[in-house]
């Protein structure tokens, strides 16, 4: 959620920020009314209780005037169910606000992100085969089995492929040794609450898997249990910073015939998380380091990539800015997204009611979400890394974690 008093003080800042994301439609004087109409309701409802509260006093031994206090009660409880309505109306329209933009957002669809590191591709010219060919050679995944079992976009991990995930999950646990991470494993099923505070409803409805006969619906990423942990509470002490480990699932709506083949935009997937609460002025400095633990991790792993500020049509309506690292896919000459990273600003505290205190204020602390490590890295880790028999040279960083071996290689 915005600030409202922010809106209200100045509409037209917003509306800029709405255009740069190509949301004029939006519709903000809607918010701004219902805004209005709660604030007088809520002057109207304070002086009739003030009014009240003497008359009754005074009205003790005075049937007219206990008539009249009676009157002014009804009043009062009418003029409460009002107030209730309206604030429920404002919330309602407020929810469908986005966040507002930083400057440096550039405008456009996400041909128009700004790349800010270059990668430094591998010299020469050969063949490289896609990821998914490539780990059906090793036998490390399945797909075929993993349709008999759930349809299109799931994949069976096997053997390596594990080791492989087990490998990963220690190797970026070990890079951000020391920056006071706590290791957290969230429920995948998650309760409505969760969805609206961290900003997916009502924007991605879509995105989620419900259960049905339940209020529970599948978590697709761990930032929005990890939010709604410490929703409605006073955070003590700041920064708080987690790693949320946990499967993740998505409908993946909207993305037919977009990079579905083997470990890519599918149904479910594992995901280490970086989610941190943080004061507002820490949170420039948090996400750079975030940021930097991303890369250090796809260095490690070999895999060349770039990073990018993404642009106004690739932020998600929480977020306020981003950056993405996106790695070279050799197989097909392109790069893809592998981590994201978002400052989304108090947009998720406001929405989950979370406070802390700062030099004696009551304030809403900012939130940040950066992917660490997930299962489209072993992707790219395979594809870069692949070598002309079909084997795969395994990372230096990441010997130590698969009993010192050099090389995968093809199953049979």
């Amino acid at each position: 959620m915005i600030d409202l008093k922010k809106l209200a003080a100045d509409p037209d800042s917003y509306r800029r920020s709405l255009a740069k994301r190509g949301a004029e439609s939006v519709d903000v004087d809607g918010v701004l009314k219902a805004q209005q109409l709660v604030t007088q309701l809520t002057q109207e409802f304070e002086q009739l209780r003030v009014q009240s509260k003497e008359l009754t006093k005074r009205a003790a031994r005075d049937e007219a005037l206990r008539a009249e206090a009676r009157e002014l009660r009804d009043q009062q409880t009418e003029l409460e169910g009002r107030l209730r309505q309206a604030r429920e109306e404002l919330t309602t329209r407020a929810s469908w606000l986005p966040n507002y933009l930083d400057d440096r957002v550039p405008a456009g669809d996400e041909t128009h992100n700004s790349v800010i590191r270059a990668a430094n591709l591998p010299a020469g010219e050969r063949s490289y085969r896609p990821h998914d060919e490539i780990a059906h050679g090793l036998g490390i995944l399945d797909t075929e089995r993993a349709a008999k079992l759930s349809g299109s976009r799931f994949y069976v991990l096997k053997g390596d492929g594990v080791r492989l995930r087990l490998a990963m999950f220690q190797l970026f646990l070990d890079l951000v040794s020391g920056q006071d991470f706590e290791l957290v494993s969230p429920p995948v099923l998650a309760k409505k609450f969760s969805f609206f505070a961290s900003g997916y409803l009502p924007f991605a409805q879509s995105d989620n898997f419900g259960i049905a006969d339940s209020e529970l619906s599948l978590t697709g990423t761990s930032e929005q249990t990890l939010l709604a942990m410490h929703g409605d509470e006073v955070m003590d002490q700041l920064p708080v910073k987690y790693l949320g480990d946990s499967m993740c699932f998505r409908t993946e709506a909207g993305s037919h015939g977009r990079d579905v083949r083997g470990m890519l935009r599918v149904h479910q997937f594992y995901k280490l998380e970086q989610f941190l609460f943080c004061a507002p002025d820490e949170a420039e400095a948090l996400h750079l380091q975030t940021l930097d633990n991303e890369v250090a991790f796809i260095e490690a792993l070999n895999v060349p990539s770039q990073t990018v500020i993404c642009s106004s049509g690739d932020v998600a309506a929480p977020g306020y800015f981003k950056y993405d690292v996106e790695a070279w896919f050799p197989s097909t000459g392109t790069f893809r997204e592998l981590t994201s990273n978002t400052n989304l600003t108090d947009y998720q505290t406001r929405r989950a009611g979370i406070r802390t205190r700062i030099e004696g204020k009551m304030v809403h602390p900012y939130t940040i979400s950066a992917t660490g490590f997930s299962d489209r890295h072993i992707a790219a880790m395979l594809e870069n890394n692949q070598l002309d028999d079909g084997s795969v040279a395994v990372p230096e960083a990441l010997r130590p974690y698969l009993g010192g071996r050099e090389v995968l290689r093809p199953a049979g």
